[in-house]
């Protein structure tokens, strides 16, 4: 269950400057102190646990979201009822802002993925006292042009590449985020196998290949690479 945070590890302006994860987001780096104690007082500090809803797809915006720990899952869900996930989002970053910039509503659920720690920041202020630094709109406009290259990107795999190469791709990519051969998969099977388009069942399968090939080691939701070369070729099938 939610719950909003009696004491925040960074309550006061000078604990957040020292220990806020948001105020040291290159994206924030042109706001000045006013601003960030502002947002001190202001902000609502709220912990989601694994599988709260932080939004729901279809409501309409308030305000924007700064995501201070965890991971957040953007769940998308057709008139069928089957549910895809486009986005997993990890702190520190911003939630439901590109929505509240659009004036549209979310265009998808908003779920924590594990335990996280989230402020709400109301709207009007995110406006005047953000929205009004042109260095951090143009850092906002840089992070969408980003982003947007990046779905451009998902779209380019969905449509020319197997299953199987989406899955070596993400292997190789969470390896090299991590800096290590041996990462784990925060995800559930049925999360992973959402997020590249495919069922737990191929889902499976498929590790099972890679593993029997030697190309990695499973243990849980432990995953070591073992040949990296060979997981790069497949994943540009």
């Amino acid at each position: 269950m939610k719950t909003i945070s009696p004491k925040c590890k960074c309550e006061t302006f000078e604990a957040a400057k020292c220990k806020c994860p948001m105020l040291k987001m290159p994206v924030f780096a042109a706001v000045p102190d006013a601003v960030w104690e502002g947002f001190c007082k202001k902000r609502i500090t709220n912990d989601y646990r694994k599988g709260n809803i932080i939004f729901y797809e279809g409501n309409r915006p308030f305000g924007v979201y700064f995501l201070c720990t965890g991971r957040v899952k953007i769940i998308r869900t057709d008139t069928g009822l089957h549910s895809s996930i486009p986005r997993v989002i990890e702190a520190p970053a911003l939630l439901g802002d590109r929505s509240f910039l659009a004036g549209e509503a979310y265009l998808g659920t908003g779920e924590a993925l594990e335990d996280c720690r989230i402020c709400f920041l109301d709207g009007a202020y995110f406006e005047k006292n953000f929205l009004e630094i042109p260095q951090v709109c143009r850092a906002l406009l840089t992070r969408f042009a980003a982003e947007l290259g990046r779905s451009e990107e998902q779209l380019l795999d969905f449509g020319f590449k197997t299953v199987r190469g989406r899955l070596a791709k993400y292997i190789v990519e969470r390896a090299v985020a991590k800096g290590s051969a041996s990462v784990q998969f925060p995800e559930t099977r049925g999360d992973l196998a959402k997020m590249l388009g495919t069922s737990p069942e191929v889902l499976c399968r498929l590790l099972a290949e890679f593993r029997k090939k030697g190309w990695i080691s499973v243990a849980g939701r432990n995953v070591a690479v073992k040949d990296k070369a060979r997981l790069e070729q497949v994943s540009r099938r």
